[in-house]
């Protein structure tokens, strides 16, 4: 290689460094934007992600990362996310001070969960409506957030904390013990989760305890088909489900923002189409939320989804 073809690489080399520099210092610092974490049934169904996004009108810069629903509150927390969805009665919220955005233009229907029962299970163990009944009603928003604390945060077992909770409400007595099942056998299912869990533990202690029918507690079997499915094949007897999700992600109708409308729409054309019947409601309202570091939210000015829309889009702007 000649010293003129030498310089004229060396020159070259120069001139497109600056012309980098250049560019990067017109660009500004790198931005990073907000990382964000969902759980998977959060990004796929049309009540998450997607239908959030086509509603608010805004999409985040880098795809949400997928992470476990028992990890996204202490990744949160800790820094290594900004944003998640969230569970309105989650007793992670309070504990580490995590900030509830407004859903201010309505997305999120009304989640109150209910027992979901088979007509067929019904008609051969027609105490179980009866029994499941007793909890309507009596679970408040606050209740279902501190079961859910005691068991995610401080490690009690679902079991122990539905007995404690049905025994101070009367509902079982001290020390209460299953029969011996000479009434029959149902099968008891619910999702992936500990309030899940916990409803599940809920309802086989209130049916154990107050008459001779055996429970087989099939729990964290997986997301809202897979219980779903089980239900209509007959590999399940019932499980928790919520108004909300019935309405979008099995039935695929819209959302409704009335909670007496929804569930008198889900009990109707659950009967209707798959014979299943729902019982009435616990009391709480699990709707999603989308969750941030308090601090950080109050830093960037971000109170309701709308100040998150326009901050993600302003950031894209730049």
């Amino acid at each position: 290689m000649s010293t003129t073809t030498r310089m004229m690489i060396v020159v070259g080399v120069i001139f497109a460094a600056a012309a980098l520099l250049l560019v990067a210092r017109r660009a500004g610092p790198p931005r990073t934007g907000l990382k964000v974490a969902f759980d998977a049934e959060f990004l796929t169904r049309p009540d998450g992600y997607k239908g959030l996004s086509e509603h608010y009108g805004f999409e985040f810069a880098s795809e949400p990362m997928q992470m476990d629903p028992g990890l996204m509150y202490r990744a949160l927390a800790d820094g290594a996310v900004d944003v998640i969805d969230g569970f309105a009665t989650d007793g992670r919220i309070p504990a580490y001070g995590l900030a509830v955005l407004e859903d201010d233009r309505g997305f999120f229907p009304p989640y109150y969960a209910a027992p979901l029962v088979r007509a067929e299970t019904l008609d051969e163990h027609p105490q179980l409506g009866e029994l499941l009944n007793r909890l309507g009603g009596r679970i408040s928003n606050e209740a279902m957030q501190q079961m859910n604390y005691e068991v995610d945060e401080k490690g009690q077992k679902a079991e122990a904390v539905a007995r404690e909770f049905l025994e101070g409400e009367g509902l079982i007595g001290p020390g209460a013990t299953a029969g011996e099942g000479r009434a029959g056998t149902i099968i008891l299912g619910g999702k992936h989760f500990s309030e899940q869990e916990i409803l599940g533990e809920l309802m086989a202690l209130v049916i154990e305890c107050n008459c001779d029918i055996k429970v087989v507690r099939k729990l964290n079997l997986g997301g809202t088909i897979i219980c779903f499915n089980a239900l209509t094949a007959g590999d399940l007897d019932l499980y928790a489900e919520y108004t909300g999700t019935a309405l979008v992600n099995i039935l695929k109708q819209g959302a409704i923002a009335d909670p007496e409308e929804a569930y008198e729409t889900v009990k109707r054309e659950f009967s209707r189409k798959y014979d299943l019947v729902w019982l009435e409601p616990f009391g709480f309202n699990n709707t999603y939320t989308l969750t941030m570091r308090r601090q950080q939210a109050e830093a960037l000015g971000i109170q309701t989804i709308s100040d998150l829309a326009e901050y993600v889009t302003s950031e894209d702007a730049r």
